[in-house]
């Protein structure tokens, strides 16, 4: 099953030199993860088979992440116990809000091209002749369709 739903990278996190490319996705993967609930709940096996890399690799970017202080890891364990049942992973508050009042793009209703009233720019270069009195692309063509014409002439006579 192929996840519906798409990520952000915020350019703090994009332009982070201490961040590995992959950690940079992962990080916009747990936020894309973390806006339903507040928390990415995810677990590394998930991201493993996601992104078909070892479990170990996972942990080690996630805990990269946590010590650059930019995802919060908690565990939740069992009853009377020592073993962890859950793990959760906070992004700070400042991206979380700025997630849940994003649109989707694709689905956005808007009008594609030129509004009403907007002219459209159709002044080329090329059309437009210089103060030096060089032909334009307009004259060419015009020369060119004669050439043409005189080609054809000579075609036909033979």
């Amino acid at each position: 099953m192929q996840p519906t739903y798409y990520t952000i990278l915020p350019s703090e996190i994009r332009l982070d030199k201490r961040l590995s490319a992959f950690d940079k996705i992962l990080y916009s993967d747990i936020l894309a993860l973390s806006s339903k609930k507040g928390y990415c709940y995810a677990t590394n096996k998930y991201f493993a088979k996601v992104y078909q890399m070892s479990i170990s690799t996972i942990s080690q970017s996630i805990s990269k992440l946590v010590e650059a202080g930019l995802i919060k890891r908690i565990y939740e364990y069992k009853k009377n116990s020592k073993m962890i049942e859950r793990r959760k992973l906070y992004i700070p508050e400042n991206y979380t809000e700025s997630i849940k009042n994003l649109t989707d793009p694709l689905v956005e209703n808007k009008k594609q091209g030129i509004g009403e009233n907007s002219q459209d720019n159709n002044i080329n270069m090329n059309n437009i002749k210089n103060n030096k009195g060089q032909t334009t692309s307009v004259d060419k063509e015009k020369k060119k369709s004669r050439k043409s014409d005189q080609l054809l002439e000579v075609l036909e006579s033979i």
